[in-house]
């Protein structure tokens, strides 16, 4: 039979490749990965976004490995190149640093130093392959030190710089606003996404618990710290105690376990600060961040979600679990090569499901059971949320209430100041603390004082109210009766108590108003003891 060479076409080929599923997080991660192998060992990396005079976007990812001599970068260029990878390395196919960079740029230039060896550079352009085909462009020593110089790219004695001009995609977005304004602001929610991703992929290489392997990595000069989706800093985090046949999954021939951690962080009025909560989220919503961790040589590969062995669930989103695999165990969960998916063996996927999960997952409820976040009421009140928030600001606007920090007072108070005076109302943290992000809303909340409400306020002239889930009135009349038109009028009857509240108190008078609540609450809670109410 004859053989017959059949060399594919170039430009349709890299057009295929483009198109592999790579977001920018993701493509910059797989050069990073490149950076941070055995064989390359960069302790720093560093990854710089600039424009030039016609906005346009470039973007250089530069490491302090061993760079590369002629003969290897011209390999490292190739498609499916023949480089060895070692066991641990994050590095896999030989074709990740070529498709992540070009699924974004149409120029890709890279120089290399190292040790001994002569500087070189190498290019792929998609126009000069369109025309020329398989065309590896070498650079000469004039265009090495054109490129050095524009890009103030100092390798020194070794390392290495991945340069991507034509950006096409972020060139096209960013321009697509009328307003400079408006790009700008699109152009940082990017850069912010990038850091967040960074910060979690690398999280173990960053936060010194890997020791030699500890790396530094900047974005746009700025060093970034780890971001580890278990909250460890977090007091009340907790890791659960997994039996070792649930930690440890071995699979019939091979010789690494995988390796499963479970954890279940606080309930939001539990985490140490609001800033603290709203960073845990990560770049998930709160509801999408539970699930699975997927850890390669350290590496996250991806996170959030069940992988299909069971729906997400709100009462759920506490949990959280690490998976960790050796890269010798790759054949079993067929990553892809951008290694952003994977497919579980049939024998954890039946783990996850039927052992580890009923576990987590009842662990996980429980401490959703103790957040304010369980208690939904429905009523036209509580529904009507914009309209609750425009009379609220109304209220606060004519009768010129005014909330800031505390100056004099406690430290990290709301200070509120009325017509009668000020007083101090609550810590800052305690607005997050209660019900959702929203302002002016009233929520119900475990409150400990025995008072059947409280009203709570943030320093930028904004409240809500917190009805007592705990106090006896509320079992009674919230959680019992069916009827939204008598939960509705106690809201409405709750809600302008509060804010008399609001208006009228002040330092002189304070006792007034604590000692009314809880006289009330106490009233309350005596008629619903004596089967009156």
């Amino acid at each position: 039979m004859k053989e017959v060479i059949s060399i594919p076409n170039a430009s349709r080929t890299f057009e295929a490749l483009r198109n592999l599923g790579y977001d920018l997080n993701s493509s910059i991660a797989d050069v990073v990965d490149n950076a941070i192998t055995e064989k390359v060992s960069a302790k720093t990396v560093s990854i710089n976004f600039s424009f030039d005079s016609g906005r346009n976007l470039s973007c250089q990812i530069q490491d302090d490995g061993c760079g590369m001599n002629d003969i290897e970068l011209v390999e490292a260029m190739r498609l499916g190149t023949e480089t060895s990878y070692y066991q641990n390395d994050l590095g896999k196919f030989g074709m990740g640093m070529k498709t992540a960079s070009l699924s974004h740029c149409n120029v890709i230039t890279i120089i290399s130093k190292k040790k001994r060896s002569d500087i070189s550079g190498y290019r792929w352009d998609i126009s000069h392959i369109e025309k020329k085909g398989w065309t590896l462009l070498k650079l000469n020593n004039s265009e090495i030190d054109q490129v050095i110089t524009s890009r103030n790219c100092d390798l020194g004695n070794h390392g290495t710089a991945v340069i991507w001009n034509d950006l096409f995609w972020l060139n096209k977005e960013y321009k697509s606003y009328g307003s400079e304004k408006l790009a700008q602001n699109f152009y940082f929610r990017i850069m912010e996404s990038l850091k967040l991703h960074l910060r979690m992929v690398y999280h173990r290489y960053l936060d010194g618990s890997l020791g030699n392997d500890t790396i530094e990595l900047k974005v746009n000069n700025e060093l970034l710290t780890s971001w580890n989706p278990f909250c460890p800093q977090e007091p009340e985090t907790e890791k659960i105690n997994l039996k070792k046949e649930f930690s440890e999954l071995r699979i019939s021939g091979f010789k690494c376990p995988i390796y499963i951690n479970a954890y279940v962080l606080p309930n939001k009025e539990r985490f140490s600060s609001e800033e603290a909560w709203k960073e845990a989220k990560g770049l998930l919503s709160w509801n999408d961040s539970q699930g699975y961790y997927i850890y390669r040589a350290n590496r996250i590969i991806r996170f959030g979600g069940w992988h299909g062995t069971k729906a997400k669930d709100e009462h759920d989103k506490l949990a959280r679990v690490s998976i960790d695999i050796d890269s010798s165990l790759d054949e079993l969960f067929r990553i892809t090569v951008n290694k952003t998916k994977v497919q579980f063996p049939e024998m954890l996927y039946q783990h996850l499901k039927n052992t580890v999960n009923p576990f987590i997952v009842k662990k996980a409820k429980s401490k959703y059971n103790n957040s304010e976040e369980n208690f939904e009421v429905k009523n036209n009140f509580r529904k009507n949320r914009l309209n609750v928030s425009r009379v609220s600001k109304q209220l606060i606007d004519d009768n010129k209430i005014k909330t800031n920090n505390s100056v004099n007072g406690s430290k990290g108070s709301v200070e509120v100041q009325n017509p009668s005076g000020t007083w101090l109302s609550n810590k800052i943290n305690d607005f997050l603390r209660y019900g959702s992000d929203k302002d002016y809303e009233i929520v119900s909340a475990n409150l400990d004082d025995g008072k059947l409400w409280k009203i709570v306020c943030n320093q930028d002239d904004k409240f809500k109210v917190i009805i007592n889930a705990r106090h006896p009135f509320y079992s009674r009349m919230y959680k019992s009766s069916n009827n939204k038109a008598v939960t509705n009028a106690l809201d409405a009857l709750i809600f302008s108590l509060a804010f008399a509240e609001l208006y009228n108190k002040n330092n002189q008078n304070a006792h007034l108003f604590d000692t009314f609540k809880t006289v009330c609450s106490k009233a309350l809670e005596r008629l619903i003891n004596e089967e009156i109410i």
